[in-house]
């Protein structure tokens, strides 16, 4: 039994931290937008600044850039949509089995040409073709959340590389110890160059 407790209490306590981890790393601050973690959750990190990872925080991180927004705006009208028929597939599939359960009366199933057994199957069917629907459309604009940051990313101007710094050259190393010391030989004198032949003597 206490077995069995701790194995709950520290399975409450893994669930409970799993939604808590953020990212350590801060991407240089070149101007482009970059996915990270906060609280469990996706970010966009730019400049050293954390936006969330949905339509409103997408924005603010691509103003400016009108191909990155219009990606923006198809993003936010598909998940409008995406939601929309989910709920509305929900719905249908909801009141579809609300219609089975009215099928049975005094304990007997009634037949399958029942008006509420056809309309009960033919709400749960469409409900999950309609979230099927909801779930592409998901898709495509999660396909336009990732266009905007990659179009943005792309108007961005190079990072310059940084200038090379020249460096002092070492100093020479000392002599070794016990080594024999080099005399220089001494330069032998100069020797008078003659003069050309026929020029009048100095």
């Amino acid at each position: 039994m206490k077995v069995r407790r701790l194995c709950a209490v520290a399975g409450a306590a893994l669930l409970a931290h799993a939604g808590c981890g953020s990212t350590g790393y801060t991407p240089r601050a070149d101007g482009r937008i970059a996915m990270g973690m906060d609280g469990g959750g996706r970010s966009l990190l730019k400049d050293g600044k954390s936006y969330e990872a949905n339509g409103d925080g997408l924005s603010r991180a691509v103003a400016g850039n009108l191909a990155a927004e219009a990606h923006v705006r198809s993003y936010n009208r598909g998940m409008n949509f995406a939601l929309a028929e989910y709920f509305v597939g929900l719905g249908a599939m909801i009141a579809g089995f609300a219609l089975q359960s009215d099928t049975v009366e005094m304990g007997v199933q009634q037949p399958a040409s029942h008006p509420h057994v056809v309309a009960g199957v033919g709400l749960v069917f469409g409900g999950v073709a309609i979230m099927i629907v909801s779930a592409i459309q998901g898709t495509h604009a999660q396909a336009h959340f990732a266009d905007a940051i990659n179009v943005y990313n792309d108007g961005v101007p190079p990072h310059a590389p940084p200038s090379p710094v020249m460096s002092p050259m070492p100093p020479a190393p000392p002599p070794e110890v016990g080594a024999p010391e080099v005399t220089p030989l001494p330069m032998a004198p100069a020797q008078p160059v003659p003069a050309p032949s026929g020029s009048p003597a100095p």
